[in-house]
C-alpha cells in the first residue's frame, strides 16, 4: 500500500478542520478555544492508496508549521471560504505551495451558503472541487482527485 501525504492549508475559518472530519470523522483535532493550535490529522484508504491529510493552523504564527508539514507532500489542499472575498493571506499560501512544487487543488469551501452563480471551477490555474464540507458536499471529489493525482 502505497502513503501519500496531503497538507491542508487555508486561513483561520476557512473550515480545514471540518473538512478533514468529513473525511474522516474520528480525525484527530488539537484546538483551543474552537481554533486550530496545532494539527488535524485524518486518512482514508482508496484503492491500494492509504492517503493521510495534514491540516495546518490558518494563524499567521504558525507559519513555521506549514513549512515543517510541507515537507515530503504529494499533494495540497488549499481550502477557501466562498463567502469571503480572497485574501492577501490566501494569496500567499498558493504561491507558497506553487514555489514549492506541490500539486494543489482549492477546495472552495462553504459554497451551501451563496449563489452558485458567483462560483467558479478555475482559480489561478488551480483546479477547483466547489464544495461544503460541514454538509460533505465535493468531499469524495476531492479524495479521488487527490488519489490520482498522488
Amino acid at each position: 500500500m502505497d502513503d501519500v501525504k496531503v497538507i491542508v492549508f487555508g486561513k483561520e475559518n476557512a473550515g480545514k478542520s471540518t473538512l478533514i472530519k468529513a473525511i474522516e470523522p474520528d480525525a484527530i483535532n488539537i484546538d483551543k478555544k474552537d481554533t486550530t493550535v496545532s494539527m488535524d490529522y485524518g486518512r482514508v484508504i482508496v484503492g491500494r492508496k492509504k492517503i493521510h491529510f495534514y491540516g495546518t493552523p490558518g494563524q499567521e504564527r504558525f507559519d513555521f508549521m506549514r513549512d515543517i508539514l510541507s515537507k515530503g507532500a504529494n499533494a495540497g489542499v488549499m481550502v477557501l471560504d466562498s463567502t469571503i472575498n480572497i485574501t492577501e493571506m490566501d494569496i500567499a499560501l498558493l504561491q507558497e505551495l506553487k514555489h514549492k512544487g506541490i500539486p494543489c487543488f482549492i477546495f472552495l469551501n462553504k459554497s451551501d451558503l451563496v449563489d452558485p452563480n458567483t462560483l467558479s471551477k478555475k482559480f489561478n490555474g488551480f483546479p477547483v472541487i466547489v464544495g461544503s464540507a460541514k454538509m460533505g458536499k465535493g468531499v469524495n471529489e476531492l479524495i479521488h482527485s487527490v488519489a490520482i493525482i498522488a
